[in-house]
């Protein structure tokens, strides 16, 4: 019997082993599950990119212990360019990408592209509505100001810090943090984000609106700092002509240990229209000797103004 006298006979059995063979070939790729393996690949190729890479000192520059000039910029963007580029959904990455843009290279229309991006397809990250609200409130943009801070205000403690819990960059970057410093830094960043929201419809002159968010800084529990929002609360009700509440408001800024000039010089002056010369005198001189020793500009309250990489 020649060869192709065998291969006729039994090419059953051929066309039934092939079949077996792609069989086997195919569970083999699906165990190798190769999407995984070039998931790994690329995972690997991020942590050696990773390498000896200070990630720390984005927490420092934002709390203000090292300056800009200390932060490897250029290896930070890096990094996380390399992160969206294999994982184009992490968010949390390119709110980090636009924040080394702004602060790095000044690059602020990029920086708000990627912050704004990151903040409309991962809403439940607080810090990147934050950060992006802040930037718009900087530059005068007060409707989206206004828009993010609130989106980020309205995000549960529980549900921000869960979320930061479940990013792999977030548990890279604060490694070693406590839950409760976490905390207090969310609870200092609502604080200012409702000081911010009350100056910005104070500016709109959307006073109902701004007071809401006065009233809730003067009684929501956690709030460090109340004296600002006194002054605020103060200067809405004199613009609603409601002065015996503005002296209300003022007299609790006071107690609060202010320092603000026009605290004591609008106490003053409601003091003087109500007949209290000798208590109107009295305070107008503490508001010439504030107006003389302290910087004017603290009350713009800058540090509210600050990124922070959280």
């Amino acid at each position: 019997m020649n060869t192709k006298q065998i291969l006729s006979r039994f090419r059953w059995f051929f066309f039934r082993d092939g079949f077996i063979y792609v069989l086997i070939i195919s569970a083999a790729m699906i165990a190798v599950d190769v999407p995984n393996v070039v998931r790994y690949i690329r995972i690997r190729q991020i942590n050696d990119l990773n390498a000896n890479l200070n990630i720390s000192q984005l927490i420092d520059f934002s709390e203000g212990k090292i300056q800009a000039s200390a932060v490897n910029w250029q290896r930070l963007i890096l990094y996380f360019r390399t992160i969206l580029t294999y994982f184009p959904s992490q968010e949390v990455a390119e709110m980090f990408l636009g924040l080394c843009e702004y602060y790095g290279f000044d690059q602020e229309d990029l920086a708000l592209k990627y912050l704004c991006h990151s903040t409309d397809n991962r809403p439940i990250i607080f810090w990147n509505a934050y950060n992006t609200g802040i930037i718009f409130f900087k530059n005068g943009k007060i409707d989206q100001a206004i828009y993010y801070l609130e989106r980020a205000l309205i995000l549960p403690s529980d549900k921000i810090l869960l979320a930061m819990a479940d990013s792999i960059i977030y548990r890279q970057i604060l490694s070693g943090i406590s839950g409760d410093y976490l905390f207090n830094r969310l609870t200092h960043a609502r604080e200012k984000v409702l000081l911010l929201l009350t100056a910005a419809h104070c500016y709109k002159k959307e006073y109902a609106l701004a007071k809401i968010f006065a009233m809730k800084g003067i009684t929501e529990p956690n709030i460090k700092n109340r004296e600002p929002f006194y002054f605020y609360a103060g200067n809405i009700a004199l613009l609603n002509g409601d002065s015996e509440d503005a002296l209300l408001f003022f007299d609790k800024a006071i107690k609060a240990k202010s320092n603000n000039p026009l605290v004591y010089r609008y106490t003053a002056n409601i003091l003087m229209k109500n007949g209290r010369f000798d208590d109107a005198q009295k305070i107008s001189q503490i508001a010439t000797t504030l107006e003389q020793s302290v910087n004017l500009d603290q009350f713009l309250y800058p540090d509210y103004l600050r990124l922070e990489f959280y």
